[in-house]
């Protein structure tokens, strides 16, 4: 498995610039610009980049997963790599709420928009990141 950690990392790391870079970009940029446009083209642009979001975001999620858990072994007794664990699984918790009541139960979440906190929660997830290679 030590050979195949650097490529891990990479895939982890697109895959963590696009998951946290789409999140930027619905929570602060899409927000903005809405205020600024008409209501109904506002709701339609972002149906349309939902539609879009709905097919590749769940992917990249499940790739951060699968990178990550290939990742695990040379850090699970690191504390900050615990911390940053614990809210990743918050994050991928709540996306599959959301997608199963979705897709499943044909209703809307009881979580509501979670992309608010979990563009959080990815923001600390990056410094911790960081924070994992100075401890």
């Amino acid at each position: 498995m030590q050979n195949l950690y650097p490529y891990a990392q990479i895939v982890h790391l697109f895959c963590a610039i696009i998951f946290v870079g789409y999140l930027f970009f619905d929570v602060i940029i899409l927000r903005a610009a809405s205020k600024k446009m008409p209501p109904e083209l506002a709701q339609k642009a972002k149906q349309a980049i939902g539609s879009v979001a709905v097919r590749i975001m769940p992917i990249c999620l499940l790739l951060l997963v699968l990178t990550g858990g290939m990742m695990i072994s040379n850090w699970i007794d690191n504390k900050v790599f615990m911390i940053k664990f614990c809210l990743a699984m918050v994050i991928v918790a709540a996306v599959i709420v959301n997608l199963s009541c979705k897709f499943i139960f044909k209703r809307p979440s009881p979580l509501g928009n979670i992309h608010p906190i979990a563009l959080t929660l990815a923001v600390a997830i990056v410094l911790l990141a960081k924070v994992m290679f100075m401890v």
